[in-house]
Parts: C-alpha cells; sequence; structure tokens
C-alpha cells in the first residue's frame, strides 16, 4: 500500500526538498490554497499532514484543526518560525508536534516517517475491515458507531444493524470500489457470502441515506466490480484536477 501525505502551504523550497526524501514512504502532494486543501482531505485519505503555520493562521486554526480531529486521527506536524511560541497552543489545538521550519529537510523528513510508522503500524489507523470506535465524519454524513447515531444533512436516520454496517464499513472506505465478496466479509463477517446477495440491502440503505434513492449520489453501483461510496461534497477549487491526476 502506499501511504500518501498533504503538504499545506509548504514553500516550494521546503516541499522540493523534503519530497525525494520521503518517496520511499509515501506518496507527498502539495496543496496551497484553503479550497484545495479541504477538498483533498474530504475525498482522500490521508496518512499525514505537513502544514505550514502561515496556511492556519489564514484559517480559523481551531477549527480547522478541531474539524481535522472529528473525522480523523492522522498526524498532523506544524512547521513554523517561531516553534517555541507557537508549540503550546498548536498542540492544545490538536496538532501532533509544531517544529522548526529552518530545521534541516532530513530531520523533519525522519520525523514525518516516524509519525507516519506511529500512525500505520503502532496505533489508529483503520484498515479495511478494523473497528471505528469513535464518531466521525465523512462529507454530510456523521457516524457514531458505540451510540448507533447516524446523522445524513444533519437530520437523524434510524437504520437496522446490516444496514449500520454496510454503512460504516463504506464510510471506512471512500472512494474505493468494494467487492460483493469484501462487504460481506468486512461488514457482516460472513466468510461463505450472503445468501441474499448484497444488492437488497444495499437498497435499503438507499432508501434511508440517498436524496434520490433511484439515482443514487453516495453509493454507486460500478458494474462488473461492486460498489462505491462517494461522499457528497459542496466545496469546488481551481487546483483541485491538477491534484485529482496527481492522486490516481
Amino acid at each position: 500500500m502506499e501511504y500518501q501525505a498533504l503538504a499545506i502551504g509548504l514553500s516550494d523550497d521546503l516541499f522540493s526538498g523534503i519530497r525525494p526524501l520521503l518517496s520511499s514512504y509515501m506518496h507527498l502532494i502539495l496543496s496551497q490554497t484553503v479550497k484545495d486543501a479541504t477538498r483533498l482531505l474530504e475525498q482522500h485519505k490521508f496518512h499525514l499532514l505537513l502544514v505550514d503555520i502561515e496556511y492556519l493562521r489564514s484559517v480559523h486554526q481551531s477549527d480547522w484543526l478541531a474539524g481535522i480531529r472529528r473525522i480523523s486521527f492522522v498526524p498532523v506536524i506544524v512547521l513554523s518560525d517561531t516553534p517555541e511560541a507557537d508549540s503550546h497552543l498548536m498542540v492544545q489545538l490538536g496538532a501532533d508536534i509544531c517544529m522548526s521550519s529552518k530545521h534541516p529537510h532530513s530531520m523533519i523528513a525522519d520525523l514525518s516517517q516516524a509519525q507516519l510508522r506511529r500512525y500505520t503500524e503502532y496505533n489508529h489507523f483503520h484498515g479495511p475491515g478494523s473497528l471505528e470506535v469513535s464518531p466521525f465524519q465523512v462529507g454530510d454524513i456523521f457516524i457514531d458507531p458505540p451510540r448507533r447515531i447516524v446523522m445524513v444533512r444533519n437530520q437523524p436516520v434510524e437504520l437496522r444493524p446490516r444496514e449500520f454496517a454496510l454503512l460504516l464499513y463504506f464510510m471506512r472506505n471512500p472512494n474505493i470500489v468494494l467487492t460483493s465478496a469484501q462487504i460481506c466479509y468486512h461488514a457482516w463477517k460472513m466468510t461463505s457470502g450472503y445468501d441474499g446477495g448484497v444488492s437488497h440491502p444495499i437498497y435499503l440503505l438507499r432508501k434511508q441515506i440517498e436524496p434520490q434513492p433511484s439515482n443514487p449520489s453516495y453509493i454507486q453501483t460500478v458494474h462488473g466490480f461492486g460498489y462505491r461510496f462517494t461522499p457528497n461534497f459542496v466545496e469546488t477549487c481551481d487546483m483541485c484536477e491538477e491534484n485529482e491526476r496527481e492522486l490516481s
């Protein structure tokens, strides 16, 4: 699996300096605008965020970091020219580390690798089939697994256990084509497949969450392969198409 990291607001010199040092461990892309970063974070799974503090100063930094922590435990490294003054606040708001952007590129790369390893191998990263115990949100759908709460476009939705498990599996794997066998095994722990197939549970789930179940926007059928959960977002940006090509 290739891990992906997003660098937000980094200077061209810093980005070009650390990118080759990290190429063996992760695919690092650069975003320079608020809209671009927001769109990419909503539509793709990243395993590390490198954020220049000037980016956080351009947005409501407490809201931005709190928003990240509502949906992910992804490591956030904040780079600052004055880490002594900024570190306490950044860590309190949800960053993992605040370090000097003037450190050698190799030091920043080493620390990034260590954070990636902690996240993916030792701690919070959830691969297919793993349990998600904390509430999180993908697009405009919120799910709280322990309390069995689902909110779609800020409205509560009641789901039966089978459809709840199905939605949870989809939300943990957005924008990925999932086969019927994968759904049966990871969502419902059925090693021999579901006798009734997955089409009927998906039909029932669509009735509950889709604005137009007959023309689904969240759960799309990929004929001949399976199904793909595509979160619904309203953000647009000028740089998204370029970054989408780089991520593909």
